[in-house]
């Protein structure tokens, strides 16, 4: 988008109840309550009350603070969610960052993700790098190049492939702890394919890799590895072979 068309759009700015027909707009702000029917394309979004839209939402920029209902697809260059966040649609952003809650009932595509809160995932999830300090579950596939996630919760992925694969167990403190989340810390999924692999806490059918290390905790049926394999005594592994 060009300056020009930029000063040619105007801000849509909700402080009470509102509905509209969507359109194209530079700044959207929502602290009130607003109801979009139709598709939504702005330069910034910023929602501190509630939004809930019939339409596909584009922004540059999305920052939800407060509760935010898409029923369509997201496709943003920066999301941002600290508040509560349902799509039942696609999300596509290079730029993924959850500290509240998301449920995305589509795919997800980006570059960058990062999880201190919770999200849910029905499709399957395409990255650069994943990185969870939070809880994450993913009914489809994870794909990335790097994958790091630090258990508080219980998580899950229905198969995980990658370069670099780390899923390890962090101490609980603070918000996790005083909420009592989940019980233990723990990951599931039926195959793990990558380069090199560090798990803990981890139950899965197959996993596969050159550089692999099976830690505390985990519970595997089946290790596969071209390269070099460590497994803590503390570890449950039905057989490991060697390809």
């Amino acid at each position: 988008m060009g300056m020009e068309e930029r000063h040619l759009r105007n801000d849509l700015n909700v402080s009470g109840l509102s509905q509209t027909a969507g359109g194209a707009f530079h700044r959207v702000s929502i602290d009130g309550m607003a109801k979009v029917n139709g598709n939504l394309d702005c330069t910034s979004l910023s929602v501190n009350g509630t939004l809930k839209m019939h339409g596909a939402l584009s922004a540059e920029s999305a920052t939800i603070n407060g509760m935010c209902t898409l029923n369509g697809p997201l496709n943003s260059s920066r999301v941002r969610v600290d508040g509560l966040t349902t799509i039942h649609g696609n999300l596509s952003s290079p730029e993924l960052e959850v500290n509240g809650k998301c449920t995305v009932r589509g795919r997800v595509d980006g570059e960058r993700i990062d999880i201190g809160g919770m999200i849910m995932i029905d499709g399957d999830v395409q990255c650069e790098s994943l990185n969870v300090q939070g809880n994450i579950k993913i009914s489809g596939f994870l794909n990335a190049g790097s994958v790091e996630i630090k258990l508080h919760t219980s998580s899950s992925a229905k198969e995980i492939g990658g370069e670099r694969i780390d899923i390890r167990r962090k101490e609980q403190s603070g918000f996790w702890k005083s909420i009592g989340l989940g019980g233990t810390p723990s990951f599931k999924t039926s195959l793990i394919e990558g380069d090199e692999i560090v798990l803990e806490d981890t139950e899965a059918d197959i996993v596969r890799g050159s550089k692999v290390y099976i830690g505390r905790g985990c519970s595997i049926r089946l290790v596969e590895y071209s390269g070099e394999l460590e497994i803590d005594p503390d570890a449950k592994v039905g057989s490991s072979q060697r390809i």
